[in-house]
């Protein structure tokens, strides 16, 4: 893919949106993402690359807009029409077509920098805020529709059992052990949770790095999530365990910190019992489902040391929530509940 100028990226938000400014390279996986500062505010061009369908990028910009109208007290990307009335430009950049938007920038720190500097004191109330920031995320997609959020996605815990083969390739056996039980429990519930568990569109991704956070009166609190490209249709109860599973990688007492983020959440957004009940086990299926991607991606590129770190807070955790009751989290929850 050829790389696009910075100079290149301002002319097409100039002539497509006439936001002028200065503009710097925002760091991305396979896209071309600038930084645009202007006075009247922050952009984001995002230049896709090919490989990105039209109808996976419009699924996102709709989800945004949909997040915008209906949860306006979260700060999310703001999508920014063309002046020709477009939200999503096909262009042929460089000889291949591209798919191009801008969004506002998000202005603030990621979760992961702001966890670890705050006192034990502070660290509840952001927990809660991230709680309560996921809770109207769920809210807001509630009901919201897309062709595109039925695709097929890697990350999709529904797609869990396709990952089952790299078991074998589990280097630690404690851990392969423990994923396999897991493992099991899950895929062997699936067909009962299909009946009885609410499936929504979700974000799919409130890691510590897609949550914003800024500082209030109270203190640091989560104000935005961002980067909706892992957007699929899955169990509705997926988003608040993703967002605990990293949540917890941060602190000493990771049940303490789920429970503070739970109560965020369902002040926005209340669960089924069977969804509250169900929630330890879809938290150690993320975390499952993140060892077993590692290990196919460590397998697919063995050169590159990267693709490990990140499992040791995982594989920490996992070990620490295997051996306790399925209810530590939910439980004082499950017992002020009456439906």
């Amino acid at each position: 893919m050829d790389a696009l100028s910075p100079d290149e990226a301002l002319q097409l938000a100039d002539w497509h949106w006439h936001i002028r400014g200065q503009i710097s390279v925002l760091p991305s996986y396979a896209d071309h993402n600038f930084r645009i500062r202007t006075e009247a505010g922050d952009y984001v061009l995002k230049v896709a690359n090919p490989s990105w369908s039209r109808a996976d990028l419009d699924l996102e910009n709709r989800a945004m807009m949909t997040l915008a109208e209906r949860e306006p007290a979260m700060r999310w990307p703001q999508v920014q029409i063309a002046m020709n009335g477009e939200h999503l430009l096909t262009l042929s950049i460089s000889g291949q077509v591209r798919q191009v938007r801008m969004l506002s920038f998000v202005p603030g720190r990621t979760y992961a920098d702001v966890i670890d500097s705050l006192a034990p004191a502070q660290r509840p109330v952001l927990h809660a805020s991230l709680g309560s920031a996921v809770g109207r995320l769920t809210r807001g997609l509630q009901d919201f529709k897309h062709p595109a959020a039925d695709r097929q996605h890697d990350w999709n815990l529904m797609r869990l059992p396709a990952l089952r083969e790299e078991l074998a390739h589990i280097d630690d056996e404690a851990v392969r052990d423990i994923v396999r039980t897991q493992l099991d429990a899950f895929c062997g519930q699936l067909p009962f949770w299909h009946g009885r568990l609410p499936v929504s569109v979700l974000h799919n991704d409130a890691n510590d790095l897609n949550v914003i956070v800024s500082d209030d009166e109270d203190g640091p609190c989560v104000n935005a999530v961002i980067d909706f490209g892992d957007m699929c249709t899955s169990f509705r109860l997926a988003d608040l365990a993703i967002a605990c599973t990293y949540a917890m990688q941060h602190e000493a007492d990771p049940v303490a910190c789920a429970r503070a983020v739970v109560r965020g959440y369902l002040a926005q957004c209340p669960l089924l019992r069977d969804e509250l009940e169900q929630l330890q086990t879809f938290i150690l299926a993320r975390l499952c489902h993140s060892v077993l991607m590692a290990t196919r991606a460590s397998r697919e590129s063995p050169d590159n040391p990267f693709i490990m770190v990140s499992q040791r807070g995982v594989r920490s955790l996992l070990r620490q929530l295997a051996g306790l009751d399925r209810n530590a989290i939910a439980g004082p929850f499950l017992e002020s509940l009456h439906d």
